[in-house]
Order: C-alpha cells, then sequence, then structure tokens
C-alpha cells in the first residue's frame, strides 16, 4: 500500500508542473508525512507483536520441579539429567521421558503419543514419556532415565 502513496507523491511534484504550474509541494510534504507517521506506527506495532510473541514463547518453555542436593527448585526441563527426580501436580507436562519411583492415583493422557482417547492409569516402576499431559494425580515423584 505504502508505494500507492510514494507514486501520490512523485505525481504530486512532477506531473502537477503542467502549464507553467510549480510543484504542489503541500501534497507532496502532506503524503511524504504520511508515508514516515505510517512507518513509524508499522515499526511500533511490529516490535509489540515480536515481544509479545516472545513473551508468550518464554511462558510456554516448559520446567520442571527437580530434587537435587536434597532441595527441590524449578529448573528448564532441558536441564534435566539422568537421575534427576522430578515432581507434578495435576495439569503438568511431563518434562522429559522417566520412570516413577512413586506414584498414588496417577492417570496420564497419552493421546497424542498412542492414540488412546482414555487417560492411562499408572503405577510405581512404569516409564512416561516426556510432553505428556498429567490428568489426575494426588502424589508424584519420578526419577529419569533414558532408556
Amino acid at each position: 500500500m505504502s508505494w500507492v502513496m510514494e507514486a501520490a507523491a512523485l505525481v504530486a511534484i512532477v506531473l502537477s508542473n503542467g502549464g507553467d504550474k510549480p510543484p504542489d509541494w503541500p501534497d507532496f510534504v502532506g503524503i511524504v508525512l504520511l508515508l514516515f507517521v505510517n512507518s513509524a506506527i508499522g515499526f511500533y506495532e511490529e516490535r509489540n507483536a515480536g515481544n509479545a510473541v516472545k513473551a508468550l514463547m518464554d511462558s510456554l518453555a516448559p520446567k520442571a520441579k527437580v530434587k537435587r542436593e536434597s532441595h527441590w527448585s524449578e529448573i528448564e526441563s532441558a536441564n534435566l539429567v539422568p537421575g534427576d527426580m522430578i515432581a507434578f501436580k495435576i495439569g503438568d507436562i511431563v518434562p522429559a521421558d522417566c520412570r516413577l519411583t512413586e506414584a498414588i492415583n496417577v492417570s496420564i493422557d497419552q493421546a497424542a503419543l498412542t492414540g488412546e482417547s482414555l487417560p492411562q492409569a499408572k503405577k510405581t516402576g512404569d516409564q512416561c514419556f516426556s510432553y505428556i499431559f498429567l490428568f489426575t494425580l494426588y502424589f508424584i515423584i519420578i526419577s529419569l532415565t533414558f532408556e
């Protein structure tokens, strides 16, 4: 759309000179001013959209509650290593492939992985796979393994 405005600015300068008339400077300046305002607004909106996407991506980065050196902390799931103990609550997404070491009344929705329509009950010793949704849960502690 801006090329139409640029063409209009050129027409105001070049083609308005017929019959010994001076260039139409007020129209030219007005059109160029509108182009600058449009560019500034476009830059501002693009920057805000980029910031919003970045904030959304940061908030969606998977995190895990992990027990290391006898205390619990929250870290990014990319920093998990074999042997870490992680804990979940209802609605969490499993941050890494793991094996349940303690589990009480755990159901996991594995539809994305297996196509099963109902959540699957899990017990101590069962494997869980990353990015699966925890459906119901009262208590769970998981040990990470890579198999």
